[in-house]
């Protein structure tokens, strides 16, 4: 029965290797994803356990072996299973750290959604005041909104801008490395939001200073100073849809959404 049992747990214990073996080799090659890693884990786990009963057993076995050839095999399963343990201790870490940040980008997404629509909607309103009182109505609304959109979108790059840090250390990067495009695409789309948030901001400071100019000099002064930032705005949106529309040339795999809201399909 104890030969039956040892014999068993050697065939598992076998298995276990080949298929670890064979999951290290294919993780280099390709790269992890966490279902890769929690199965390499579960596998180490199977291997350590069964390797502790069969302890015993090798030990006696290799006694009858030649000195040398004992050492060299030891030496050997030790250094394969130190690199190995400590290349897969290092790849959790990693890919772990990679999680919590998708984990924060998505938090910090669904908290500036709302910002951002109401940012747009504040816009939009703006662009379509009528008469002065009401233009400058709407930018008193829109200058606290634009704070909050800026910040959010500067926090979502800042994220961006980790994730692509630490899948550049990954190595391999595997599945990983097609999340790259969209966040380079992504970073320069939310680098002309930042841009134009702060236009927008440049045009509210020079709305405040209407009232107090005689109203004969107030079309001069907007020809002067708004126009110019409006036109602006209008630049920096027009490149926001270059970019996207190059990135939907490329093949550059984005949440449809952002793609639908410059009007792309």
């Amino acid at each position: 029965m104890k030969l039956f049992s040892t014999r068993f747990l050697f065939i598992v214990w076998l298995a276990d290797s080949v298929i670890f073996a064979w999951l290290f080799i294919y993780i280099v090659l390709h790269g992890s994803t966490p279902d890769r890693t929690k199965l390499m884990s579960d596998l180490g786990a199977v291997w350590g356990v069964t390797a502790a009963f069969l302890i015993g057993p090798f030990w006696k076995m290799m006694k009858q072996w030649p000195a040398r050839r004992r050492t060299s095999f030891l030496s050997g399963l030790l250094i394969i299973v130190a690199v190995a343990g400590g290349w897969f201790w290092i790849r959790v870490r990693q890919t772990a750290k990679l999680q919590e940040l998708f984990k924060e980008d998505r938090d910090v997404e669904s908290d500036a959604a709302p910002k951002k629509q109401r940012f747009m909607q504040l816009l939009s309103e703006k662009q379509n005041a009528k008469t002065l009182p009401e233009y400058l109505q709407r930018c008193a609304e829109l200058e606290p909104a634009i704070n909050d959109y800026e910040a959010a979108e500067r926090q979502v790059d800042n994220l961006l801008s980790q994730m692509q840090q630490e899948i550049g250390g990954l190595k391999p990067q595997g599945s990983y490395a097609s999340l790259l495009p969209g966040f380079a695409v992504l970073r320069a789309v939310f680098a002309k939001d930042i841009e134009g948030a702060e236009a927008q901001r440049k045009e509210i400071e020079y709305a405040k200073q209407l009232p107090n100019i005689p109203e004969a000099g107030r079309a001069q002064f907007y020809t002067s100073n708004i126009q110019p930032v409006a036109e602006q705005e209008g630049k920096i949106a027009q490149d926001e849809t270059a970019i996207l529309k190059d990135a939907k040339t490329r093949g550059v795999v984005l949440p449809e959404s952002v793609y639908q809201g410059a009007g792309i399909k």
